[in-house]
């Protein structure tokens, strides 16, 4: 198996300045860079830049992937952790989920990467969809949901090196299997089950309203006068709209009282909620089988109406659907000469008896010396026993 690595950093609160741009062009000579984003592919070699660097300067989201069992993410909380020390302790092992706070300021780089043997987990190709669950993950932690703390230590849990008999669940964020968006998409990058989230809910409460954080949004929104209403809106529409976002939401959260989110303690293995997963999945592989045999005699119901509407016309007039065969067979293609073998055995059963067996058996002999080369429509014929 060949080496392949994919690293991507997004600028996702602002653009780089000119000074953050040349620090992240210094980096590698064969990345591409822009304001917004760095990413490099290798075969071989490694990324010898300054990742946490990047993400002090500019950057917020860090992605790595290697084909030989690294899988990581790096996010950059400007504020630090919303949530008091002895509330994301119990998730943040400092191994595998490791939180490292800046040496000045709030701000800190939360780091996850579980260990993996090469060939463990089914590779990647795209990564636009885990770039964007480990930006709508962050934007959870920034806001103060527990949810996405929770679903980075389902993801951290998953190592070689952890026991999931022995490692316990930290307590479980009240509507879990309500996160918002396409988070979970990164359990499916750390090579996870997205059911895991379904698993985890069982017994534990919906989100509250106190929590909900679309309500404070719009409380902040109907507070605002007309002219700090269009103030706003022209900032939108004439500066960075992405960074002025990040600047209000970080308003609106200053604004609010501190956020205690709801858990409920079960104490569950990590084994244990692999094994409900394993469960949810059957149950679910179970119903879509269900339906999808269901859709199936619905399709064949169907077609076997039409097919019968069809061998009526046929009767009708028989010599508009010889032509049709006839057709088909001319147009070529694997398909068209199923499609001219099928209007011939319907016809015979059609017209029926022994004059509807000679018709078609003549016919498809007037084809099959017509197109003397074309063995794909003879062995069509054939399977419909018109010929010999």
């Amino acid at each position: 198996m060949s080496e392949y690595q994919y690293l991507e950093f997004q600028a996702v609160d602002r653009p780089l300045n000119d000074k953050q741009l040349a620090f992240a062009e210094r980096q590698s000579s064969r990345a591409e860079v822009s304001r917004r984003s760095l990413t490099v592919e290798y075969h071989y070699s490694d990324f010898r830049g300054d990742v946490d660097g990047l993400l002090r300067s500019g950057f917020d989201v860090f992605l790595h992937y290697a084909n030989y069992g690294v899988r990581e993410i790096r996010l950059r909380l400007p504020g630090g952790f919303p949530f008091r020390k002895i509330v994301w302790s119990k998730f943040v092992d400092g191994e595998r989920l490791k939180w490292s706070k800046d040496t000045t300021g709030k701000g800190g780089i939360l780091k996850l990467r579980p260990y993996h043997e090469a060939g463990e987990i089914e590779e990647a190709w795209e990564f636009v969809e885990y770039i964007d669950a480990a930006i709508q993950i962050r934007e959870r932690l920034i806001a103060g949901d527990l949810r996405g703390l929770y679903l980075l230590w389902l993801c951290a849990a998953d190592d070689d090196y952890n026991d999931p008999n022995e490692t316990i669940e930290p307590p479980v964020p009240h509507g879990i299997a309500e996160l918002p968006g396409q988070s979970e998409n990164l359990l499916t990058f750390f090579g996870l089950d997205t059911l895991l989230l379904k698993a985890a809910a069982e017994g534990v409460e919906n989100t509250p309203a106190s929590v909900a954080l679309d309500n404070a949004l719009e409380d902040w929104v109907r507070s605002l006068s007309v002219e700090q209403s269009k103030a706003l809106l022209t900032r939108f529409l004439v500066e960075d709209s992405q960074a002025i976002k990040t600047e209000t939401l970080a308003e609106i959260r200053d604004a609010q009282p501190s956020i205690s989110w709801p858990a409920t303690e079960k104490k569950r293995t990590f084994n244990q909620l692999l094994e409900r997963c394993n469960v949810l999945r059957s149950e679910e592989t179970r119903i879509r089988q269900q339906e999808a045999d269901a859709k199936s005699k619905r399709e064949a119901a169907n077609a076997e109406k039409e097919r019968l509407a069809r061998m009526k016309e046929m009767v009708a007039s028989p010599a508009k659907w010889l032509r049709k065969a006839e057709e088909m067979a001319k147009a070529r293609g694997t398909d068209n000469y199923k499609a001219a073998a099928d209007i011939l055995a319907d016809l015979r059963e059609a017209i029926g008896g022994e004059e509807g067996d000679k018709l078609a058996r003549r016919v498809a002999a007037q084809l099959a010396k017509k197109y003397p080369t074309l063995n794909l429509l003879k062995a069509a014929l054939r399977r419909r026993g018109l010929l010999d």
